[in-house]
């Protein structure tokens, strides 16, 4: 009987990456992971277009290029336009599945800014952040896909803007009726009270994970050190099955793989 039980429950197996794509200054070799990875979902932030990317082609969105190239459904949406040369920045979420609704969550409101100002480190602490909520349907299920790009902290640590940020994260997270995942760069470290307080309304899949580190160090600023700054979050109804970080240059940052069941 109990066998018959489990055969009646219908179990759906999700692959979620989450990625920092670093304005695209390694795009044919993120494109050919993701190919070959061929997730059901992808989370990315430094979704940047024309003047504002690194990769070498600055006449591209890298949102319809990745989104056309990886034959996905995707939502993308702006942290701030560059007033003086063409370019932007933002999140995005990509999927294989069927997208019915999303919504826009801001942590710090959008901005028109020059050029100069985008590379101001200065700037970023109190620069322009959002979540993207992307809810799809699959076999009938609603699942919210999200990203996240986090407050800047150099070295990373809790301010008053990351715990702020953090709450309004949370009770998106807490008031959702239908099972989430949310990956992201959080420019915070898995110790922190900003992560802490996702953590707690969320399972954090980096949590006991072993994984020391998600900054590339072969070619972040920060390297030779690295943080583990990337995160993926799920409601409680869903199950982990693997979980990885290749060391591999796609990125400044590594992507993290979860492999996962509801």
């Amino acid at each position: 009987q109990i066998k018959q039980y489990f055969c009646l429950i219908k179990v759906m197996a999700y692959k979620f990456i989450q990625i920092n794509i670093f304005k695209g200054k390694y795009l044919n070799e993120l494109v050919n992971f993701l190919k070959d990875e061929a997730p059901d979902f992808v989370s990315k932030q430094e979704v940047s277009g024309w003047q504002d990317n690194l990769f070498n082609d600055k006449n591209i969105s890298l949102f319809d290029y990745l989104r056309k190239k990886l034959t996905l459904n995707g939502v993308f949406t702006k942290d701030y336009d560059l007033v003086d040369v063409p370019g932007y920045m933002g999140n995005a979420v990509l999927t294989k599945h069927k997208i019915i609704d999303t919504k826009v969550i801001t942590l710090r409101e959008y901005m028109r800014i020059d050029i100069k100002t985008s590379k101001d480190e200065k700037f970023w602490p109190n620069g322009p952040r959002h979540l993207i909520d992307c809810t799809v349907e699959n076999d009938g299920k609603l699942i919210h896909a999200m990203s996240v790009h986090g407050a800047w902290t150099a070295p990373p640590t809790d301010t008053e803007e990351t715990l702020r940020q953090a709450n309004i994260i949370s009770k998106h997270l807490e008031n959702l009726k239908e099972s989430f995942i949310l990956g992201g760069d959080f420019n915070n470290v898995i110790q922190s009270r900003t992560i802490g307080v996702i953590s707690d309304v969320s399972n954090n899949l980096l949590s006991d994970s072993g994984i020391l580190e998600t900054t590339n160090s072969k070619v972040h600023k920060i390297a030779p050190r690295g943080y583990l700054i990337d995160f993926i979050f799920t409601s409680r109804d869903i199950k982990l099955i693997k979980l990885t970080v290749p060391k591999i240059t796609v990125s400044d940052h590594l992507p993290v793989i979860a492999e996962m069941y509801i």
